[in-house]
């Protein structure tokens, strides 16, 4: 009887002090820590960027929270589209005024790509020439890129996640010097690119 006595308490013991155990989250900088658990039971959520396109992309992170999204990576073109416009006036009565849009087919693009370094340098990669090395600076949503022979600005219209944007305009007059008419001369480059 005195054994069924020992077992019984030693029983009750172990019950009373598994009872007192609390199980959660114990680490302090997770999302849903549990300052009154004292046993973790693996459910700690930490937040973080979970998508690993994003320049701040967390492995830890199991629940998403704002991601922020750069230029730097491995692209490739998918759209370009220039568009045109001529004009030209004498003596501001206008001669003509002509403007063409061009949507390059997929199998005509070119560059074919662009990997942007995070220490500034890059690479332009073209379909039948060889690739051109140069380097980047970015300003705010502008994208400076200084090549060997020329600089091309753009401006980042959007970026995220795979996609990104770039876009470029450019607006020049000059006057002829034999006739005194006005050409004036308007360009704009759409570029998408998904990211390698």
């Amino acid at each position: 009887m005195k054994t069924f006595f020992k077992t019984f308490l030693i029983l009750s013991i172990g019950i009373l002090i598994s009872s007192c155990s609390k199980e959660g989250c114990t680490d302090p900088t997770a999302f849903n820590y549990n300052a009154e658990a004292d046993s973790d039971d693996g459910s700690c959520d930490f937040e973080g960027c979970t998508d690993p396109m994003a320049a701040n992309y967390d492995s830890n992170a199991t629940i998403s929270s704002e991601c922020i999204y750069n230029q730097i990576g491995s692209w490739t073109s998918t759209f370009q589209e220039v568009n045109i416009n001529v004009s030209m006036t004498l003596f501001g009565f206008p001669l003509f005024d002509t403007s063409t849009t061009e949507s390059i087919h997929p199998d005509s693009l070119d560059p074919t790509g662009l990997d942007l370094i995070n220490d500034g340098t890059m690479t332009i990669h073209y379909r039948n020439q060889p690739s051109e090395n140069g380097t980047w600076l970015r300003t705010n949503d502008d994208l400076l890129m200084t090549l060997q022979d020329t600089s091309l600005l753009f401006t980042i219209d959007s970026v995220y996640g795979p996609f990104l944007r770039l876009y470029s305009y450019e607006s020049q007059t000059t006057t002829d010097p034999s006739s005194g008419a006005e050409i004036s001369y308007n360009y704009d480059l759409t570029w998408d690119l998904n990211r390698n």
